[in-house]
């Protein structure tokens, strides 16, 4: 019982920050003076059954400044490149950019965002994904975050709007998504950058410029997001926001089942057994995520095994599902969620451990094949390690 505790109480703290965090205010000055020139950023590899929508809900934007969708195709072998350009004909605001050659240094999808940003010039940097849909007022909003100090506006993301959610798999992802929102907000809020989604964020590009650009702190293996936020939020004098106003709120599209939603998480997973790219703070709230789920699911499976241990066992439950009942019901009535209220996030509460458990097995089991440069990154990662020691042991040899 004293190693469930051990591995569950981080956890119910983590918990009870984020809960706290709900209640705090936002603490930033909205931005003033001239609009700055905006780019927007979309790399897209063979998405030609997504890209249209995408696009489409791009060009109904309204912002009064310089405004460029810099839609980057990735050596698509389908018709993105056909769609890029029908949409570049009629307005004048889309330019297709085009990915030759894989990275030696960068995954897939962080090759084509680098690519995109170094074929443009805006002061701003807004980046998204080509599967997703966006309110009129979606880069407005953004920018009209970046008040005195702000280098990088993190944005609110749903797999579906009020109403939407069909199924209960639908439901589970939609409060899955929000927990991650949540959590994000409230960790901005207390002033720790940590974490965004990649598709919605902006930046400016003096503050990407002044922090090396993506893969300064080594070769991720994938989506450079997280890192990203964190070197930005260590510069001097800097500070994240966090926009969560509806205007600002971006749709991406739901996992097509419950197999896609798995192997999704089990990608992010994998990502995570490299850890010397990310601070301390952020992989320990990784850890006690991880960590909790498979000692609270493992804590199940042996209760008919020691039967004494129910009481401990059921105080832990109970005490997750309480902290997460509300603070996910603080969030869904803050976000105007009502559909997600009551059972669905019952639901989410009591199969969450189960859903996390199996992504940390499973990433084991199966990690995810991440590519860069179209070679394998854990061999990659391992044939630099052996360098590095073998540096390290000769510069030792000859000092002896």
């Amino acid at each position: 019982m004293i190693i469930l505790y051990v591995l569950v109480l981080p956890y119910l703290g983590l918990l009870f920050l984020v809960n706290t965090g709900m209640f705090l205010p936002d603490r930033q000055r909205r931005r003033t003076g001239p609009l700055p020139a905006v780019t927007v950023i979309i790399p897209a590899h063979n998405e030609e059954e997504r890209l249209g929508g995408t696009l489409a809900s791009l060009s109904e934007q309204r912002y009064a400044g310089a405004l460029e969708f810099v839609i980057v195709d990735d050596r698509s072998t389908d018709s993105t490149r056909d769609i890029i350009d029908r949409f570049a004909a009629r307005d004048p605001r889309f330019r297709r950019v085009a990915v030759t050659k894989p990275s030696g240094r960068l995954s897939p999808k962080v090759n084509a965002v680098n690519t995109g940003i170094r074929a443009s010039d805006g002061d701003v940097i807004i980046t998204s994904d080509a599967d997703c849909e966006y309110p009129a007022g979606w880069v407005a909003e953004l920018v009209d975050h970046f008040g005195s100090g702000v280098v990088m506006v993190v944005g609110y993301l749903e797999t579906t709007r009020r109403g939407e959610a069909r199924s209960n798999l639908e439901r589970f992802e939609t409060i899955d998504w929000l927990s991650l929102m949540l959590t994000s907000r409230s960790l901005t809020r207390y002033g720790w950058m940590l974490t965004s989604s990649a598709n919605n964020q902006a930046y400016l590009r003096s503050a990407f410029e002044q922090a090396g650009g993506f893969g300064s702190a080594g070769r991720a293996p994938s989506g450079d997001e997280d890192l990203l936020t964190q070197r930005l939020g260590q510069l001097p004098g800097a500070r994240v926001a966090y926009a969560s106003s509806a205007p600002a709120r971006v749709r991406t599209r739901p996992a097509g089942s419950l197999g896609e939603l798995l192997a999704q998480r089990r990608r992010w997973v994998s990502r995570y057994h490299h850890p010397m790219h990310y601070t301390p703070s952020y992989l320990g709230g990784i850890t006690a995520l991880g960590a909790s789920s498979l000692a609270l699911v493992s804590s199940l499976l042996l209760l008919p095994f020691v039967p004494a241990a129910l009481p401990g066992v059921a105080l832990l439950w109970g005490l997750k599902f309480a902290l997460e009942f509300f603070g996910m019901t603080t969030g869904a009535i803050q976000f105007d969620r009502p559909d997600l209220r009551g059972l669905p996030i019952v639901h989410w509460s009591l199969l969450h451990p189960f859903f996390i458990a199996y992504s940390v097995v499973a990433s084991f089991i199966r990690p995810a094949d991440w590519r860069s440069g179209g070679a394998d990154y854990r061999a990659r990662l391992l044939r630099r390690q052996v360098a590095g020691w073998r540096r390290r042991l000769r510069t030792f040899l000859y000092r002896g």
